[in-house]
């Protein structure tokens, strides 16, 4: 079977099938006049455009693969300054291993100004290279390039909320994540990005079950289900605004949950029956933070 036969007629996967043979010196010369050095009978190229790719990573250096590894868990764009700071080489020796990485069509120099930028040259590259990490050596990438953001970029974090709360989930810093997700979440809302909020939020829920059970987590649980209802809306997502505030609510009562979805009808009900003005359904008459919490939210509609 031909090579373009074996691709698919798919032109990344035909040149990234080249590019190997080229590597693996089945094909030998210069670019415009290569020659077979062998005959072709027997001649073996992967089956899929990622598993090229996969040999294609695991035949470079390692200072090489180890860098493009780290590139790829820092994300499709890759700023100079982020890089060198997860990398820990001399500048020199990082620059000299780009030149080589561009060399081998990985990825390319997107940008000079404000700083240099690189961009893997396709999505596959970049999904099979991150792939190709290790879980537990990826968490920690993850994890160290959140402190490394936070330090290169701390007058302009607001600028970088979204890649802070990717890293910081992935990386399972758990506080900062729901702390970013949060503030991503409500930036994505703003711009009427609503799935990408309702994302951030179901994100930083998730979070959240990784953190101490106490009151402050509670109420940050009850918070993002009232977000996540606002960001739904829009949506039509109607079932799942029910389903989030059902969780919610159901520690006080359902007739609470009618208060805070439509206030101002069974507003003043919920609000003296379960504890928001009046009587608390505590038998003792005391009001757990978690109800108080809820209570304010309910008042606030």
């Amino acid at each position: 079977m031909g090579l373009i036969e074996r691709t698919e007629g798919n032109p990344f996967f035909l040149e990234e099938s080249v590019r190997t043979l080229i590597e693996t010196q089945v094909l030998v010369g210069e670019r415009g006049a290569f020659r077979l050095s062998k005959p072709h009978v027997g001649i073996q190229v992967p089956p899929t455009v990622q598993a090229v790719l996969a040999a294609r990573i695991d035949r470079l250096p390692v200072e090489g693969k180890a860098l493009l590894q780290i590139a790829a868990v820092i994300g499709k764009d890759v700023p100079f300054a982020l890089l060198q700071a997860i990398a820990e080489v001399p500048e020199e020796q990082l620059r000299h291993s780009l030149v080589d990485l561009q060399a081998a069509d990985f990825f390319y120099e997107a940008q000079l100004f404000p700083e240099p930028e690189y961009t893997f040259k396709h999505a596959l590259t970049h999904e099979v290279a991150y792939g190709s990490v290790l879980h537990d050596r990826r968490r920690a990438l993850h994890a160290d390039i959140v402190e490394a953001i936070e330090r290169l970029y701390s007058d302009s974090l607001t600028d970088k909320i979204g890649h802070l709360a990717h890293h910081a989930f992935h990386g399972h810093v758990w506080d900062r994540a729901v702390t970013y997700l949060r503030q991503a979440g409500a930036k994505a809302a703003s711009a009427s990005a609503y799935r990408e909020a309702v994302a951030c939020f179901e994100q930083a829920l998730v979070a959240l079950q990784h953190l101490p059970q106490d009151t402050e987590t509670l109420e940050q649980a009850i918070d993002l289900r009232f977000h996540l209802r606002t960001s739904l809306i829009p949506l039509g997502e109607f079932k799942r605004i029910f389903e989030y505030l059902r969780q919610a609510l159901s520690p006080i009562s359902p007739l609470a949950y009618v208060a805070r979805l439509v206030p101002g009808r069974a507003g003043r009900v919920g609000r003296s029956r379960y504890g928001c003005r009046g009587r608390t359904p505590d038998r003792r008459g005391r009001r757990s933070p978690y109800q108080s919490h809820l209570c304010l939210r309910i008042l606030r509609a």
